[in-house]
């Protein structure tokens, strides 16, 4: 039962409540939960899969069983900062190398009662990179999504092209790495940070991340990684 309640928390990312010490200690609570999960989903591929990574934008996403001929396994762990996930995929069983790594990070890094720390993101997301790296062939980064303007004032949302920008910077310097923007789209023009009206679910998720992940021409990109 307590289980159940730790992941229905998570499964909305924490982000309609408070960003406090309490969150960041369920957030690794959820880690450990969800971590035979994804080690048994991963059990289940076969060499070569599609591994996906990151917050809640990551474990939100009901990823086909398939994708461009390979198998996928969601490693997503809600609530999570660059820190801790960097953290709980140093705690998870590869069972062979994954073909592709997708990542979205970022979003809980930036809420308002968080002091901001670019360096330390940074150093995080490096972290998190050498990892994926030792079990991916290849890495696609995503830039951090928009927050509807409901939600804007408990977010640092004038960081989030800033962080993105970090993160752009990390995958340049990972070599066999893509950064893309799958949420284009869905930002205000000329507010990086801010969402448009009627695109997200809740303020902060994507109403499909379906349809987000589509946008990112994974096929394509393994293509060429090969």
């Amino acid at each position: 039962m307590i289980g159940g309640i730790v992941a229905a928390a998570a499964a909305i990312g924490w982000s309609l409540g408070a960003y406090a010490t309490k969150d960041d200690f369920n957030a690794r609570a959820y880690s450990r939960q969800r971590a035979p999960v994804i080690d048994a989903q991963m059990r289940d591929t076969d060499p070569g899969f599609i591994l996906f990574a990151g917050d809640s934008h990551i474990d939100l996403f009901n990823e086909p069983s398939e994708l461009c001929g390979r198998d996928t396994a969601n490693a997503g762990l809600s609530g999570v900062t660059a820190e801790i996930y960097a953290t709980a995929l140093k705690t998870l069983h590869y069972p062979h190398k994954a073909s592709l790594a997708v990542l979205t990070i970022g979003t809980n890094d930036l809420a308002r009662k968080k002091h901001l720390d670019p360096e330390a993101f940074q150093a995080s997301v490096e972290s998190i990179v050498q990892t994926l790296k030792e079990h991916a062939s290849f890495i696609v980064m995503t830039a951090i999504p928009p927050i509807g303007r409901e939600l804007a004032n408990s977010f640092n949302i004038d960081s989030i092209e800033k962080y993105s920008t970090i993160l752009s910077g990390v995958c340049i310097s990972a070599h066999a790495c893509s950064y893309q923007d799958p949420y284009q789209d869905m930002r205000v023009t000329g507010e990086f940070g801010l969402a448009k009206p009627n695109t997200l679910a809740d303020g902060v998720h994507a109403k499909s991340y379906r349809e987000v992940y589509e946008r990112i021409p994974l096929c394509r990109i393994l293509a060429e990684a090969h």
